[in-house]
């Protein structure tokens, strides 16, 4: 029904509404277009307006008739709150006629509830808005989420990653039937990643969705982008630490522990494309380790590997700081996380020590997985200067005039 409909409407037992009263109405259901039924601020928001709506039942009628008409969680639960307030009202009818059409899709009360939010939804499991994550090599992260969609009664299925070294960040937005649907999403998606999907919180895909915008190398906008960007902000909350820090106690100098990560165990299967270093940012460190090759003395093989060593950490003290830390930072805590709800404990350690360690404000170029992604980097960019070891277990590169590189 129309704002002009309802406004004009006059039959019995029906609120007649002012234009004002017509315009906050539409107000109010713009702010219930943008609630999660499973979000700690909508409580808060049904208390509010109980608050404002406790001397005005033909308000409350209206609001009540006009959410019977497309149930759904969100109204359902506004039903619940208001219907009191129109109890010995004129309009006590239009309560039972809502309540009647909620039945009718499945939602019923709750026994013995006194409060709003101890509503029990027939339909709850059904309509709850759930997000997940995919590891997949080319993307930096996939994040997917079905969000129920109070307007339409539908779902909004999203998904958003990036590819082409951050140069493109791709977001859709398609309307879904619900979660048997969704799962078949996750399965097709499922066939392009080595791991399973890891079910998050939906403010944690958020922050995902958010970070990947700021990562983005790209400019400008588009329609999918925008509406994504709508959906997650509901759940956002960019001053709450990433999920991996619910389900890990945080470590105390995480650099006493280097000893225990096994680096190439941990890597493997990673796509660390997306932590490589520039060939312009690295040349100026290749020319050192070639002049510490060339020296003219003869150095011992023990002072040569120190000394290589030492420009190794300098290169991850400079390269890997601001933006480029945070990013390492951001790929091992979800590293870590994924490898947790995975229950792959050793690995969930190993990636959390890292993390850890990155997100502290300890040396880069001492962490282990910093000095071996620049290795990796200098190696793709000149395999000639930089030869891997034939001997993976040494853990160990030596360039033609034997310098020892880790």
């Amino acid at each position: 029904m129309s704002s002009k409909q309802a406004a004009a409407k006059k039959a019995k037992g029906q609120p007649e509404l002012t234009p004002e009263e017509t315009a906050e109405l539409d107000m109010i259901f713009d702010r219930l277009a943008v609630q999660d039924p499973e979000g700690e601020s909508f409580a808060g928001y049904l208390k509010s307006l109980c608050g404002s709506l406790s001397e005005r039942p033909s308000l409350a009628a209206a609001i009540i008739d006009r959410l019977s008409r497309n149930p759904n969680p969100i109204g359902f639960r506004t039903f619940r709150a208001l219907e009191g307030l129109v109890e010995g009202s004129p309009y006590k009818r239009s309560a039972k006629k809502a309540a009647y059409r909620f039945s009718q899709k499945g939602f019923a009360p709750a026994e013995n509830m006194s409060a709003p939010e101890k509503v029990v939804l027939i339909r709850e499991e059904q309509r709850k808005a759930v997000a997940h994550l995919f590891q997949v090599q080319g993307a930096m992260w996939i994040v997917s989420a079905l969000v129920p969609e109070v307007s339409t009664g539908s779902y909004a299925l999203v998904t958003a990653f990036l590819e082409d070294d951050f140069s493109t960040f791709n977001v859709r937005v398609a309307e879904s039937s619900g979660q048997k649907r969704y799962r078949e999403y996750l399965q097709m998606l499922s066939t392009h990643s080595n791991r399973r999907p890891t079910e998050v919180p939906l403010r944690h895909a958020a922050k995902l969705f958010f970070e990947m915008l700021d990562f983005w190398t790209g400019k400008g906008t588009y329609a999918h982008l925008e509406r994504g960007r709508d959906i997650f902000a509901r759940y956002h909350e960019p001053d709450t630490k990433p999920y991996v820090y619910d389900l890990m106690p945080e470590i105390e100098h995480p650099e006493q522990f280097f000893d225990e990560v096994e680096v190439d165990r941990l890597l493997e299967d990673m796509d660390l494309s997306w932590l490589s270093f520039a060939k312009e940012d690295l040349a100026p460190w290749r020319q050192k380790l070639k002049d510490l090759d060339n020296a003219i003395l003869v150095i011992p093989r023990e002072v040569l590997t120190e000394r290589s060593l030492d420009l190794l950490r300098s290169a991850g003290d400079t390269l890997c700081a601001g933006k480029k830390r945070l990013l390492f930072t951001r790929f091992f805590e979800e590293q870590a996380m994924a490898f947790k709800l995975l229950d792959d404990e050793q690995k969930a350690r190993w990636a959390w020590i890292i993390a850890e360690d990155l997100a502290g404000e300890s040396p880069a170029g001492k962490n282990p997985v910093v000095s071996r992604i620049i290795m990796s980097s200098m190696h793709s960019y000149w395999p000639e200067d930089f030869p891997q070891s034939s001997e993976p277990a040494e853990q160990e590169h030596r360039t033609e005039s034997g310098i020892i590189l880790p």
